[in-house]
């Protein structure tokens, strides 16, 4: 297993050293305070016109109108359907009776669900 190498550092670089100056007296001078600056604004962006063409123009129109307008709406017809329960303890006449039912269209198998305790129920939807 290799270990990790910390990264080397680069030796910290010293100022150079400055040499002491002589100061001399020298006169003030008036000066006058400046005004603070004004920081520049930004500019709103100016509209520019643009020669539109008939074309151009009826396009601009067409595609505008497919932007606003919302999608057409689909409606969809909900039924309410009609169902045959069957419990899974019912007699096996019952099961073969469903079975003749649906092979003749007069019913589909909807779904299978359990309810109260351990008791389970074929759902079938009357379609005659």
């Amino acid at each position: 297993m290799s270990t990790r190498r910390p990264k080397k550092k680069p030796p910290a670089k010293k100022p150079p050293a400055k040499k002491p100056t002589a100061k001399k007296p020298t006169a003030k001078k008036p000066t006058a305070k400046k005004p603070p600056a004004k920081k520049p604004t930004a500019k709103k962006p100016t509209a520019i016109k643009k020669v539109i063409g008939k074309k151009t123009a009826t396009k601009n129109r067409l595609v505008k109108n497919l932007i606003t307008k919302e999608p057409p709406k689909i409606k969809v017809k909900r039924r309410m359907y009609e169902y045959e329960k069957i419990a899974t303890n019912a007699k096996g006449n019952l099961f073969h009776v469903m079975g003749q039912r649906v092979q003749r269209g007069e019913l589909k198998w909807a779904y299978y669900t359990t309810e109260e305790g351990d008791v389970g129920y074929h759902y079938y939807i009357k379609l005659k």
